[in-house]
């Protein structure tokens, strides 16, 4: 590996960090981390808002803006292409160039239709140096569902089921007990503040009457709760229509 792989690794690494900074706000908008960097000194740095909120690269301008930083020149690390169409916010490819930055260094291409390589052709159409793939399989995990989303019109599952020893997720007679310790409910409320939607079966509503949402973890954002019920046998006052 050259110096300059290696370094932008390391870069692309604190961006990566910054992303997962926002884990639990942004969907269904991707994670985003973007830091500013010349001469081994970061000018800004920044994580992407909540949806419809500003997207990392620029709160890592404004952050350069408000330390009195110019970025004219320096190098750009962000885990996703920055995008290129008008949504909820303006196109991060143009702050980008009107900032005068020289080089971008991405870790993934957006999968997004909307996107997909257009940012890419407008850095370079502004004369700006690119280098793509850094770090590219821990950008793709940090916003798997995304991705899935994006490219199979499908969402990503992740599934959580507690089982004894002896191959059991209750008792004999279906009485509600833990059979997961307390890390492995602390991962669990994890993932479903990551997710979008936490889902279960009747059976695990009339059973344990669950509240579905995620308690373990700091978050200002709750997911949608679903369940599967087919015959519509959902108990009016379940503890999962309490909110929160």
């Amino acid at each position: 590996m050259t110096p300059q792989a290696a370094a932008d690794a390391r870069w692309m690494r604190h961006a990566l960090a910054l992303a997962e900074t926002s884990l639990y706000i942004t969907a269904p908008n991707p994670r985003v981390g973007c830091v500013i960097v010349r001469d081994e000194a970061i000018l800004g740095q920044g994580a992407t808002q909540l949806a419809g909120g500003p997207h990392a690269e620029v709160v890592a301008l404004r952050d350069a803006a408000a330390k009195g930083h110019g970025v004219q020149g320096a190098t750009v690390y962000v885990t996703l292409e920055p995008c290129s169409h008008h949504g909820r916010t303006p196109p991060c490819v143009d702050a980008l160039i009107a900032a005068g930055v020289g080089r971008v260094v991405i870790a993934l291409c957006d999968p997004n239709p909307l996107v997909g390589g257009q940012g890419l052709a407008r850095l370079r159409e502004a004369g700006i140096a690119i280098t793509l793939g850094v770090c590219a399989e821990d950008a793709l995990a940090l916003n798997v569902g995304f991705v899935s989303r994006m490219v199979r019109g499908l969402p990503w599952v992740w599934m959580k089921t507690g089982v004894s020893l002896d191959g059991h997720s209750a008792l004999p007679g279906g009485e509600s007990q833990w059979i997961t310790g307390p890390l492995a409910r602390a991962d669990g409320h994890h993932w479903r503040a990551r997710g979008c939607v936490v889902l279960t079966g009747i059976g695990t509503v009339r059973s344990d009457n669950p509240r579905l949402n995620a308690r373990e973890v700091d978050t200002p954002r709750q997911p949608a709760r679903a369940v599967i019920d087919a015959r519509f046998e959902i108990d009016e006052n379940a503890r999962l229509f309490d909110g929160g």
